[in-house]
């Protein structure tokens, strides 16, 4: 969701500085999103454009969703290791496909990476599969560390490839401690029982 919301500033800020209206935002993901995305789009108002799944073919097929996009998409989100099936989407032609449309446009479309269940997988057997910032249009990617077991809460981070990928007035600067910390976060107080166990 803050991936979404960071895409979706960038966007606006975008097309205000262009003076085109930015009222209209889309995102294109695959049918088999996790259920976050879903709650994004609801959420932040944003039209949530699906590429259905096919007989056969159970992941987001990069060429519809490059087709997909538009003027109006704030970021195509691509899954690696879907909820349904553990299957990666192909970032990699994603990438390639959208630089060209982004080329011929003249837009910026970026990609995001859900790698909520993958991101902890791939990196370690598929070493050579091509799915994060190795890729320029991927600028943010998100990965959850309560997919493999032994964690009490659902927990998940987010990074972006550059600072400027996360728009400055999204993040909160507090000083609880003596010190500024910013923050960009879904987390709220939490009670302090567990520093108590041994």
């Amino acid at each position: 969701m803050l991936a979404g919301l960071a895409f979706k500033r960038r966007w606006q800020n975008r097309r205000k500085a262009e003076g085109k209206p930015y009222d209209r935002p889309n995102i294109v993901t695959g049918s088999a999103m996790q259920v976050c995305w879903e709650k994004f789009a609801r959420y932040f108002e944003v039209e949530l454009k699906e590429v259905k799944l096919s007989e056969g073919c159970y992941v987001m097929d990069p060429d519809k969703a490059v087709e997909m996009v538009d003027e109006n998409t704030i970021c195509v989100a691509a899954i690696l290791g879907s909820t349904l099936t553990g299957e990666f989407e192909d970032v990699k032609r994603l990438n390639d496909l959208l630089a060209a449309k982004n080329k011929r446009t003249r837009w910026d479309t970026p990609i995001h990476v859900d790698a909520a269940s993958g991101g902890f997988i791939a990196p370690f057997l598929y070493p050579e599969l091509e799915w994060d910032f190795r890729l320029p249009l991927v600028k943010s990617i998100n990965v959850s560390g309560h997919k493999y077991g032994l964690v009490y809460p659902g927990v998940g981070w987010v990074i972006w490839r550059n600072k400027e990928d996360l728009p400055d007035e999204l993040i909160f600067h507090i000083n609880y401690l003596g010190a500024d910390q910013p923050t960009f976060t879904l987390n709220f107080s939490k009670g302090t029982n567990i520093l108590s166990q041994n």
